[in-house]
């Protein structure tokens, strides 16, 4: 509704511009060949299209502008992403020399752990039956000696036969 407004205030300049533009660049002639084009610009709301084009070419230019500035502030981002990188790359060339000369030695412990690991597994697994091979070795002394009484008392006897007296009496 506020354009209906405006149009009628804005109407008697656009005829008044399109006709003073059109006799100043083409002669009053022109204008007058060419039917309706005071209608045209009636259409149009009063606006010059050389305004319009004014204001086509202003906001190009700060779309241009703009885009100008977004690919300056693109630069500067990929121009410190670089530095970076190359900082990146300098200080891998400083670690690679003594990282290669500690991997093996890494691998090599982690090898030899493993082994010692291993065998402290074996010496505790025998460890862990200690106990039981004790129980078991004096329970079989135990049973020896069960064992021997008879023949120690053979013994005994032959010895009395023969006239050898016992030491554990």
């Amino acid at each position: 509704m506020a354009t209906k407004k405006t149009a009628p205030k804005s109407e008697p300049a656009a005829d008044e511009s399109s006709g003073t533009a059109s006799s100043s660049s083409s002669g009053s002639a022109s204008s007058s060949s060419i039917p309706g084009i005071n209608d045209l610009l009636g259409l149009l709301g009063g606006a010059s299209p050389v305004m319009a084009i004014g204001r086509m070419v202003e906001t190009v230019m700060q779309v241009t502008g703009d885009i100008v500035q977004s690919i300056g502030t693109f630069n500067d981002t990929i121009t410190e992403l670089n530095k970076v990188a190359h900082r990146v790359n300098a200080l891998l060339d400083e670690i690679e020399g003594p990282a290669a000369e500690i991997v093996p030695l890494v691998v090599a412990t982690a090898k030899q752990a493993k082994s010692t690991l291993k065998k402290a597994d074996g010496v505790l697994n025998q460890i862990g039956t200690l106990p039981a091979d004790v129980t078991k070795a004096v329970s079989t002394l135990g049973d020896l000696a069960g064992r021997l009484g008879p023949l120690a008392q053979f013994a005994e006897a032959a010895g009395g036969m023969f006239g050898v007296k016992s030491t554990t009496s």
